[in-house]
């Protein structure tokens, strides 16, 4: 009896598994048919949206006044330099620069700045050798950065007198 039993319920069992699979097959299908119609909805509505968009354009630009800046809705009828073109500001880096900007080319080297030796010191400093202005801003030398000598360099401050110097001409004022 017990062996009639457990094949009684091991069929059940076999039976609700096999019902079981065959109902997930069945979701499985619907839910990919699902998909590719929400798929096919979304193309369509893409196609329909830039269809307006183009439509929009199109008529747009058909209503468009030549020449006129659009702000905020509204046209106003303000013509830059005769319609178009670059503005001044551009015009004036291409006569100084060319077309395309003034891309790195202050650094650039040529002949006359590497041979200028105007700035050449024989007796030390340096920094004159091959510079695009000839002297340097640092006043250099023997003084260094705390000396306040004012000598050496040639640069702007060659004349200033050092800072203890200058304290004491204000307070005899």
């Amino acid at each position: 009896m017990a062996k009639v039993k457990d094949r009684l319920i091991f069929e059940t069992k076999k039976m609700e598994a096999f019902e079981q699979r065959k109902s997930n097959k069945e979701q499985r299908l619907r839910a990919k048919e699902a998909r590719a119609n929400k798929a096919i909805e979304k193309a369509r509505a893409k196609k329909d949206h830039m269809k307006a968009v183009d439509d929009w354009a199109k008529d747009a630009a058909a209503n468009r006044i030549p020449g006129a800046i659009r702000d905020d809705d509204d046209y106003q009828l303000s013509r830059v330099s005769g319609g178009g073109g670059p503005n001044k500001k551009r015009e004036r880096a291409d006569a100084k620069y060319g077309h395309g900007g003034k891309r790195g080319r202050f650094k650039q080297n040529d002949a006359k700045t590497l041979n200028d030796m105007s700035g050449f010191n024989p007796r030390g400093n340096f920094g004159g050798i091959g510079t695009k202005s000839g002297k340097h801003k640092s006043g250099g030398g023997a003084g260094g950065a705390g000396g306040g000598g004012g000598g050496g360099g040639g640069g702007a401050g060659a004349n200033r007198k050092g800072k203890r110097a200058r304290d004491a001409a204000r307070s005899r004022r």
